[in-house]
């Protein structure tokens, strides 16, 4: 079963899109996952990536309760910039332990820790949902990622699409998703960067087997 829910609005009240699917019956229990992309509006590929699994969950569901959400940063997406319409960095306004208000220029936090609508729609689709599998999708990097538990699941997944997997991207992040949901609350979170920034399929075509792996759907 597949339904598309609007799980909040944008700063200037554009609809943030989910799409959840529901698992056959004779699939085995196992904890929601949700997966999401453009957090940054001008990491559009990440969506289309989504998209592209969307498309291929349509034609088979997945084997564990999904939800993804394929643009998370509307109005940045539209206006072709890498924060939201306030200029925050979705990607440090979350309530991590090191959440801090001081910054470099272009990752402004927010005022407060999830003081941003989008990021507020993300967290509260997570707590309703019991998500404990969740995916970021992000450009401009190549390599899978992980926080908190994630470990196994990003290196199956390096594995399939041929990326390197690290626990360290080699510099702080503080409020990000992967400091709130992995290491602080031991989730299992993976972070899935692909090398191309402008909207291009073959990042689909590298991490479509990885992708479909997140959410139990045969490779």
């Amino acid at each position: 079963m597949h339904r598309s829910v609007t799980i909040g609005t944008t700063v200037l009240g554009r609809p943030i899109e989910a799409h959840h699917f529901v698992p056959p019956s004779y699939a085995k229990p196992r904890d929601p996952a949700v997966l999401f992309g453009a957090i940054h509006g001008d990491e559009q590929v990440t969506a289309l990536q989504l998209e592209r699994l969307i498309t291929d969950l349509l034609e088979r569901p997945p084997g564990r309760d999904t939800w993804i959400v394929p643009c998370l940063n509307m109005d940045g997406a539209l206006a072709g910039t890498k924060n939201n319409a306030r200029d925050v960095d979705l990607n440090r306004n979350f309530a991590a332990a090191n959440w801090v208000a001081e910054h470099k220029a272009g990752y402004h936090p927010g005022a407060i820790p999830e003081s941003e609508p989008e990021t507020r729609a993300l967290v509260d689709l997570i707590d309703r949902v019991g998500a404990r599998r969740l995916i970021a999708c992000h450009a401009t990097y190549r390599v899978v990622n992980w926080d908190g538990s994630g470990r196994a699941l990003a290196e199956e997944m390096g594995r399939l699409c041929d990326y390197p997997a690290s626990g360290d991207l080699g510099y702080p992040t503080p409020g990000s998703f992967g400091s709130k949901y992995g290491v602080d609350r031991g989730l299992e979170v993976v972070t899935l960067e692909v090398p191309y920034l402008d909207i291009d399929e073959q990042a689909w075509t590298e991490t479509r087997s990885a992708l479909r792996w997140a959410v139990d759907l045969p490779t």
